[in-house]
């Protein structure tokens, strides 16, 4: 606004007024034509307003994303066996899956760029991580199980090399074909995807909320089966299951309470035969030679842990009663289904349905539909209400009316739809300060909003760009170039709205050709 004018008034040389251009040069020419438009201004200013109006309609049509895809270098595949998957039988998957990998990349180079041993190859590095240790590593790791498991790939830094998402193309169709049994998604987002949408695995993330597993478990079936007949959306997913095997142990307190025990006791028993004492009762032996120390714990063997009789026959003890009894006279044992893990949104229950977006579609034009999608969809009966959290989020319906749960958009949407918001009021704000300052510049309340007025017609031009996907030039390109020569005692010089135009015009196009983006000689 300030600094581009008086760096142009100190830098450039300043030319003697040009009061008429060579005949059918570009001045000449403008000069026509703006005269005509002048003697017709209600038709261009009606021709103005439709413009205005059609490019604010394709503006509409037009996607929208957080930032734009960009290629890391790097994917993570995500696999998910049937529930209960033994983890030898995930890591026998892992070796196959890792085969079909090789086969469409070539064999790993970890040492490149420093030494190249295969040149004929994409692959870098390739890294497994099979199920999940329940400890502090289960806080690091996308796995919930030992049927899950992750696969992250390296592609080389070099010309020849494909790009990520053609290759998460190929690598998604083979590996569906060729492992029906298994749930496969791709992470393609590098470190700076991973900081904007808070390190979720996925960019379309839908949250739903409520207080009873199963309930939520079918919520989630719905609105993921929506999701997935979507065109453009891919990897459509839900993160929890409600079918992982489990052992329930219904204990008799009546019965444990003649025998002596109290349910702690049980417990206590129970948990040391099957998961080690260290948990409620630590020990520890320091190594008297490096000083390490090591946990000491009473456990069954895992070999013998191989049937419901062997818990069965766990004895249980108490301070006041040390005469073992089997845990099977005042317990009944069966299998059964449960959760493979459980996640909270503050204190509610929450499962998520996860979706990526396939190359080619934007974020906000897949999110648009979805929402679309679920609003039509009359099982789910979804109603928007405020939550008071900055986000959009529905009411339940259908069979599941008046119980409490509730579907909202989480991660990288609500990100966008929260920045867009405030993009729309800082544009607003921007606007009304560009005009106060120009009407200090100016000492008139009029100048200012003649300028601001051309707004909408460089709005047009830009529309159409994004539109025929041609655009070179970003919202920074308008720098405000705004030199006005002809000052105020001009104005009032009797001069003729057509010469003050052209002298005013006459200034931009020099500075244009001064910018370089104009042809010097045409100017002169």
């Amino acid at each position: 606004m300030t600094v581009v004018p008086a760096l142009c008034a100190r830098l450039l040389v300043r030319a003697p007024p040009v009061e008429a251009d060579a005949p059918g040069g570009p001045i000449a020419r403008y000069g026509a034509a703006v005269d005509a438009a002048l003697r017709n201004r209600g038709a261009v200013l009606l021709g103005a307003a439709v413009a205005a109006v059609a490019a604010l309609g394709l503006a509409t049509n037009l996607g929208t994303e957080l930032f734009p895809r960009v290629d890391a270098g790097q994917f993570q595949v995500l696999m998910r066996l049937p529930s209960g998957t033994r983890i030898e039988r995930s890591e026998e998957m892992v070796a196959r899956v890792e085969q079909v990998i090789l086969e469409e990349l070539g064999q790993p180079d970890p040492e490149y760029p420093t030494i190249e041993r295969h040149p004929d190859s994409h692959l870098q590095m390739l890294i497994s991580n099979i199920g999940v240790l329940m400890d502090w590593p289960a806080a690091y790791t996308p796995n919930r199980g030992p049927m899950d498991s992750s696969l992250l790939v390296q592609l080389k830094e070099a010309s020849s090399t494909p790009s990520v998402f053609d290759v998460v193309t190929r690598l998604r169709h083979r590996l569906r074909e060729d492992f029906p049994q298994a749930a496969f998604a791709f992470d393609t987002g590098g470190m700076l995807t991973a900081a904007l949408n808070f390190g979720e695995p996925a960019p379309i993330h839908y949250q739903v909320r409520g207080s009873d597993l199963a309930t939520l478990g079918e919520i989630s079936g719905e609105i993921a089966s929506v999701v997935a007949r979507i065109p453009g959306v891919e990897d459509v997913r839900v993160l929890q299951r409600n079918d992982y095997p489990t052992i329930e142990v219904e204990i008799d307190r009546v019965k444990a309470a003649l025998a002596g025990l109290t349910l702690e006791d049980v417990m206590h028993n129970l948990v040391t035969a099957t998961n080690s004492s260290i948990n409620f009762q630590p020990a520890f032996w320091i190594d008297e030679r490096n000083g390490n120390h090591d946990f000491i714990g009473a456990q069954y063997p895992e070999t013998d842990l191989i049937s419901i009789d062997t818990l069965r026959d766990i004895p249980l003890t108490s301070a006041e009663e040390m005469s073992p009894i089997p845990l099977g006279t005042i317990a009944k044992i069966h299998r059964g289904t449960g959760p493979s893990f459980v996640r909270h949104r503050n204190i509610t229950r929450s499962f998520d349905v996860y979706a990526d977006v396939a190359p080619g579609m934007n974020l906000g034009e897949a999110v648009s539909a979805i929402d679309e999608a679920l609003m039509a969809d009359s099982g789910l009966g979804l109603a928007s209400f405020e939550s008071g959290r900055e986000e959009i989020a529905y009411d339940v319906g259908g069979p599941w009316a008046g119980r409490g749960y509730t579907l909202a958009a989480s991660g990288e949407i609500q990100t966008m739809r929260e920045s867009f918001r405030q993009f729309g009021a800082g544009l607003l704000i921007a606007a009304l300060l560009i005009y106060l300052v120009m009407v200090a510049q100016f000492r008139s309340f009029l100048d200012p909003l003649m300028i601001l007025a051309t707004v909408p017609l460089g709005f047009i031009g830009v529309a159409v760009a994004h539109r025929i996907q041609i655009a070179r030039f970003e919202a920074g390109t308008g720098l405000g170039l705004e030199v006005i020569e002809a000052q105020n005692a001009e104005a009032r010089a009797r001069l003729s709205l057509v010469t003050e135009i052209l002298r005013y015009n006459a200034s931009q196009l020099r500075l244009l050709a001064a910018s370089g983006l104009l042809d010097p000689d045409a100017v002169r």
